[in-house]
């Protein structure tokens, strides 16, 4: 195994390769995923570790997250990270796609129970049960921030203790946006190639 998680879009039958990330399953893919989504049989594995998800709601959903974030000046390495976003949604907006699958099957594969055995096919599918809705909950964060009209520079400076619980994930990103965001994951070619044509 290579222990990547695997983002495709689909349309008409059609898989669209469009990242991979080694070893956990980055927010990008995470957002991506949050919208009317569902879980699903992998197209990998023989086991329910897949979520499809609205593509052009995900998306679109991860472009305001990712303008949020640029809006303060505060995002370390704030000239890297808007050229990260130019980067990522150049790449997003040449994929023509109706939903997205999500593969996150040799991740889960890492994980143990807690006698640390690894899981068993029914421990893999509840955690691609419980990621499934969490990641719905991602997307509910985003558009609470737009609701609510926060903006990031009141977020980053809150002492509030319910919204550090509540966005503790978004305000993580203001200073580890590289090494979670997955911004550097987007490729055409991933360890798991399916036909582009119908």
């Amino acid at each position: 195994m290579a222990n990547r998680s695997y983002i495709y879009g689909l349309k008409n039958n059609k898989h669209i390769s469009m990242g991979e990330y080694p070893y956990k399953i980055p927010y990008a893919f995470r957002v991506l995923a949050a919208y009317e989504n569902r879980v699903t049989d992998s197209d990998l594995y023989d086991k329910a570790v897949g979520i499809k998800a609205n593509f052009n709601k995900g998306k679109k959903g991860l472009y305001d997250l990712l303008d949020f974030l640029i809006s303060s000046d505060q995002i370390k390495g704030c000239e890297e990270f808007r050229l990260e976003v130019l980067k990522t949604k150049e790449f997003l907006d040449t994929i023509d796609a109706e939903e997205i699958l999500l593969e996150n099957g040799e991740v889960y594969a890492l994980y143990t129970d807690k006698e640390g055995n690894y899981l068993d096919t029914g421990g893999l599918e509840r955690t691609n049960a419980y990621a499934r809705e969490d990641y719905q909950w991602l997307g509910e964060d985003i558009e609470n921030l737009k609701n609510f009209k926060i903006t990031a520079d009141q977020l980053f400076r809150t002492t509030d203790e319910r919204f550090l619980k509540l966005y503790g994930w978004i305000i993580d990103l203001k200073d580890n946006w590289k090494e979670q965001l997955g911004l550097d994951a987007w490729t055409r070619i991933l360890y798991f190639q399916f036909k582009e044509t119908d």
